[in-house]
């Protein structure tokens, strides 16, 4: 007799849930090639080696024009133009250089930004394990520590050599602001890490429009320097054409200008902004007025606006200065909704950013080319200070309440 069978249909169940995340330990493409002390300090002292002989290679290229200078006294010269690009000193004759050619000074600073995140991964991939956040941060300030370490100790040693103990401690000091801005940059890269966490949440959109406000500003004194330079362009030719260059030296010009770019923006900058600049003593270039003495016979001096007073019009060109923060604003508004005071802060924060970052930039395109008059040039710091950071800060605050304001009647609406 069949004998028949009770089905449960709640007997089986089958069921769905979402799978276990298990952080599985980190394999390393591939094993480092150097310990990680030898690639972050042995990489550093490289660095420096590296900036110094790419500079010597530009000196030589000058010196075949002019063998009847000794061979070390070009080798010097090199040297010391290495060190001037860290806050030296460049001896010419019984003058005295100390204009920092900015240029050189940021591929150096990308120079130890590539070393430094090559140092990081070597260290990183010494450790085929996960990390916690205490060894993540020994390998981070390490990597930065060991590279300036390596790129400063590089840095004493040619100043000792080229002008003895006394004569250190500035391109030592700068050689480890260098170093260790550009290795952290590079660090940071290449550890992935992003400021998305960063709180307040007001702070991080001022930063986020601080960088935006910086590179508008860099763009507006672009704008400036291509003008003056178009209107210019017959003064440069003739003193370029005076200086009778051959083509060694165009070429050692043109990488002289390339230089001392970051330096003219900077000026650009500041007259952009009001503060004008100085091109020696008792000269001033600013949007009301332009005095000059007597000058050398410099190309990019070409560029110049001519002496007396400016056309009232020239106060228009504020209006690009305002726009550029006006840039800082809007980004530090843009994304997520946020309340008025929310944008308040956050467009402050990002004009204040911008206009600390401003004043660095003024404050190293400064310096001199010799003695006596020209012993100072570049941006007027009081004045960059009282007229460009307000106008910086007021643009920035007015472009994130307008950015705001809008934003909320498009909402509403």
């Amino acid at each position: 007799m069949r004998i028949p069978r009770n089905r449960d249909p709640e007997r089986l169940r089958f069921t769905v849930s979402s799978a276990r995340t298990v952080r599985l330990p980190h394999i390393p493409d591939a094993p480092p090639l150097l310990p990680w002390p030898l690639a972050a300090l042995g990489g550093g002292l490289l660095a420096g080696l590296a900036g110094s002989l790419l500079v010597a290679g530009v000196v030589m290229v000058a010196w075949l024009s002019a063998l009847a200078i000794a061979l070390p006294t070009a080798l010097r010269f090199a040297a010391q133009v290495w060190l001037l690009a860290h806050g030296g000193v460049l001896e010419i004759g019984s003058e005295a250089v100390t204009l920092v050619p900015l240029g050189l000074t940021i591929a150096f600073g990308a120079i130890c930004a590539s070393v430094g995140g090559f140092a990081y991964r070597q260290g990183r991939q010494a450790r085929p394990i996960v990390v916690d956040e205490g060894v993540r941060r020994l390998l981070l300030l390490g990597s930065i520590g060991m590279v300036s370490a390596g790129y400063t100790l590089c840095a004493v040693i040619l100043a000792w050599t080229v002008s003895g103990a006394t004569a250190i401690w500035r391109p030592a000091l700068g050689a480890l602001v260098v170093s260790a801005s550009g290795s952290a940059i590079g660090v940071v890269m290449a550890s992935g890490l992003r400021p998305v966490n960063l709180r307040p949440e007001w702070l991080r959109r001022g930063l986020r429009g601080a960088a935006a406000g910086t590179l508008g500003l860099v763009a507006a004194a672009a704008i400036v320097l291509a003008t003056a330079t178009v209107l210019g362009e017959p003064r440069i030719g003739a003193l370029e054409t005076g200086l009778r260059f051959d083509s060694g030296g165009v070429f050692v010009w043109s990488l002289l200008a390339l230089a001392y770019l970051p330096n003219l923006l900077g000026w650009a900058a500041a007259w952009l902004l009001g503060a004008g600049f100085t091109v020696g003593t008792g000269s001033l270039v600013s949007l009301s007025t332009t005095e000059l003495g007597m000058l050398p016979a410099v190309p990019v001096f070409g560029a110049l606006p001519p002496v007396g007073v400016a056309d009232p019009w020239m106060l228009a060109w504020l209006a690009l200065g305002i726009a550029a923060a006006a840039v800082a604003g809007v980004a530090a508004v843009g994304g997520r909704q946020t309340g008025p005071l929310g944008a308040l802060a956050a467009g402050g924060a990002a004009g204040a950013v911008t206009g600390v970052a401003y004043l660095a930039w003024t404050a190293s395109s400064r310096g001199g080319l010799g003695s006596l008059r020209l012993a100072v040039l570049g941006p007027r710091m009081l004045e960059a200070l009282l007229l460009g950071v307000p106008l910086l800060v007021f643009g920035s605050v007015l472009a994130a309440m307008v950015t705001w304001f809008v934003r909320r009647r498009s909402t509403a609406g």
